[in-house]
């Protein structure tokens, strides 16, 4: 879709609240944002953390982080579900892809500044790196080296 947007959502969740209560909490933000038009790419529970300063008579809170994809409308039903649970003491959603485009940008601009100048002082240029290193010849290595000890005993 042309209009899905990322964003990243952190709410703080009242310390009073218990594991399974941010759990119920986290699924029913995600069935929202699921039932709005969005997904959920990554949910992440940082746990208890001590706020920079006192929120509704909290010194702490549960810090719970999401990466969600979905259209800009999406934004204004979830900001409003959030601001009415009791349960949630503050949230803060952010536009990401502005910011891992303009990074991929400068990325690809600083491999290509210094292909250019490897390729000016007579330098081969730089191999491509792959994007994981192959499991399967890992595996086949090791288990030539085990053939090799049991062949040797």
């Amino acid at each position: 879709m042309q209009d899905d947007r990322q964003y990243e959502l952190v709410y703080i969740v009242t310390p009073t609240a218990t594991e399974a209560e941010v759990a119920v909490l986290e699924t029913e933000v995600g069935e929202l944002i699921q039932k709005l038009g969005g997904t959920v790419r990554n949910t992440d529970v940082w746990g208890r953390r001590k706020l920079a300063y006192e929120v509704e008579h909290h010194t702490e809170g549960i810090y719970v982080v999401l990466l969600i994809d979905g259209p800009g409308e999406m934004i204004k039903e979830v900001e409003r579900r959030l601001r009415v649970r009791d349960q949630v003491l503050r949230h803060l959603i952010v536009r990401v892809d502005e910011d891992l485009r303009k990074v991929r940008r400068a990325t690809e601009k600083r491999k290509a500044t210094t292909q250019r100048r490897r390729a000016a002082r007579g330098k081969p240029p730089l191999p491509v790196e792959p994007a994981a290193p192959a499991a399967p010849a890992a595996d086949a290595g090791t288990a030539a080296a085990k053939e090799t000890s049991e062949v040797q005993a």
